[in-house]
């Protein structure tokens, strides 16, 4: 896993039990940020999602275990493991494992090495099967081909968006990787804040690959959630230049062939299909709309957007 990718959060009203769980995990070069309600745990997972989640089961009964269902249907965070602590003695009981949508579960006695490599594996199945982006955490794209082809199955009315950072490689160059890995985390927070805000068990996030996401929302979204994904973009991205360059609105750096050139500030370009009276049948054919689109969009300076409305039958 690449660095900072390694976050855990503890949700536990028992200090001892938060002090054992979080020793542990440091020891191992995990961070741990503990919560002491389900409520205010999985508020934070909005803010800054996980790689996992561990929760005391006293804590997930009544409101706060409807809290954690509906937290598990949200399609922008239902990937990120949960694993229950419980007392030897629950572990006993016919569980109803349909009621705790959790991935794994650890009794309280649990030894060191239990927690370490239950962890370990729930974590490798999450890897294994969802196959997250390691930097933001987001579906990546087997996720992504699944999502899209379940939603032109079921002929739902989405608009599948893909969107594209705008002279991401020339500041890349210029303020170096780790700047670039903020810059990335910077904008899937983004569209993961603004899309949450349009919630529906069809809404998705995910990270295709390098300065490329993919987001789905309800077609009669999609305008403003584009308005607002780029209004917040032109807003937050000019903090991570210097001032001189933020002020002047350009870099300088190379360009593919090694010559210095002017690169303005970064911006994004949005290429929006939307499966409108279920008039796509494939993933296929998404892809290859979304391409035309891009192609369009990208000749527009600035950041932007572009839908592409046009009927099944209609040509390029």
């Amino acid at each position: 896993m690449t660095s900072g990718t390694r976050e855990i959060f503890l949700i536990a009203h028992d200090d001892q039990l938060t002090w054992k769980i979080t020793k542990i995990l440091v020891d191992r070069d995990y961070r741990v940020s503990a919560s002491r309600t389900v409520a205010e745990g999985l508020g934070r997972v909005y803010e800054t999602p996980p790689l996992l989640i561990i929760i005391h089961e006293p804590l997930v009964r009544g409101k706060a275990l409807k809290q954690l269902k509906n937290f598990k249907k949200d399609n922008l965070f239902s990937h990120i493991p949960v694993v229950l602590v419980v007392s030897p003695e629950w572990e006993q009981q016919l569980i109803d494992w349909d009621e705790y949508p959790v991935e794994d579960y650890l009794t309280t006695t649990f030894r060191t090495d239990e927690l370490v490599n239950r962890i370990s594996l729930c974590l490798n199945r999450f890897f294994r099967a969802l196959d997250p982006n390691p930097l933001t955490r987001l579906p990546g794209n087997t996720s992504i081909l699944r999502q899209i082809q379940q939603c032109l199955d079921l002929g739902k009315n989405v608009a599948i968006a893909y969107l594209d950072i705008d002279n991401f490689k020339a500041f890349n160059d210029r303020y170096g990787f780790s700047r670039g890995d903020e810059a990335l985390r910077m904008a899937a927070r983004i569209l993961s804040n603004i899309v949450k805000d349009y919630r529906s068990e069809d809404s998705f996030v995910g990270h295709v690959g390098g300065d490329d996401f993919v987001f789905i929302v309800p077609t009669e979204s999609i305008d403003e959630v584009c308005r607002r994904i780029i209004a917040n973009f032109d807003a937050i991205i000019p903090s991570l230049y210097e001032d001189a360059e933020r002020k002047k609105g350009c870099i300088v750096a190379k360009d593919r062939s090694g010559k210095k050139q002017i690169f303005p500030l970064m911006s994004v370009s949005i290429a929006v299909v939307t499966n409108e009276a279920g008039r796509l049948a494939h993933y296929g054919e998404v892809s290859a709309r979304a391409s035309q689109v891009k192609k369009l969009v990208k000749k527009i300076s600035g950041s932007t957007y572009l839908v592409d409305r046009r009927k099944k039958t209609s040509q390029p």
